[in-house]
């Protein structure tokens, strides 16, 4: 999936040791698929061209991302507006199987963290050991960061999109504010 390059007036303020960066919405579809239904998979596999993720892991072809959300539920995602019309289709296409597309663009709001201590922001929210996960690009991860439900779609260890659902959106950038700022570093380096 190729970033967008974040606007200047889409940062985060302060004086932070990682870049946050609003991204508002990216188009979304939910997808549901039982893997016996060979038509449902012929239409992914045809429309979308993309193979099935493995566990917590994505798949990218043709500015495409498709994430795996459980074994019969993944998330496909497209920032490109070009997109738009592949995605209409495959969404009619899909429903007409045992399977299920749903438009779940404006659910969500996205967030970019850039700079090579993204994870570290990471570890004062998320109940997650990032030591013990084998953390590498293309990992997608279902979690919360506090009480809140949150996506982690980790596209190198420099650069990581999370997702809220839309009316978490305060929430997270006064995180952001508080967690972010310089001083507030979490060293692993001892």
């Amino acid at each position: 999936m190729t970033q967008r390059v974040p606007n200047k007036m889409n940062r985060i303020k302060g004086d932070t040791f990682v870049d946050v960066y609003e991204i508002g919405s990216i188009r979304s579809l939910n997808v549901r698929v039982n893997h016996e239904d060979k038509k449902s998979l012929n239409i992914i596999q045809r429309n979308i061209g993309i193979k099935l993720p493995s566990v917590q892991k994505t798949t990218e072809k043709n500015k495409l991302t498709l994430c795996w959300i459980s074994n019969d539920e993944y998330l496909l995602l497209s920032e490109k507006k070009e997109n738009d019309g592949l995605l209409n289709q495959f969404e009619k296409q899909m429903n007409l199987t045992t399977g299920v597309a749903e438009n779940t663009t404006d659910l969500r709001y996205w967030f970019l963290i850039k700079g090579n201590r993204s994870l570290d922001l990471l570890r004062k929210g998320v109940p997650l050991d990032f030591g013990k996960l084998e953390i590498a690009e293309k990992n997608f991860l279902r979690t919360r960061l506090g009480e809140i439900q949150i996506n982690i779609l980790i596209k190198s260890l420099d650069e990581i999109l999370i997702s809220v659902l839309r009316s978490h959106k305060d929430y997270m950038i006064d995180w952001f504010e508080v967690c972010s700022k310089r001083g507030t570093e979490i060293n692993f380096d001892l």
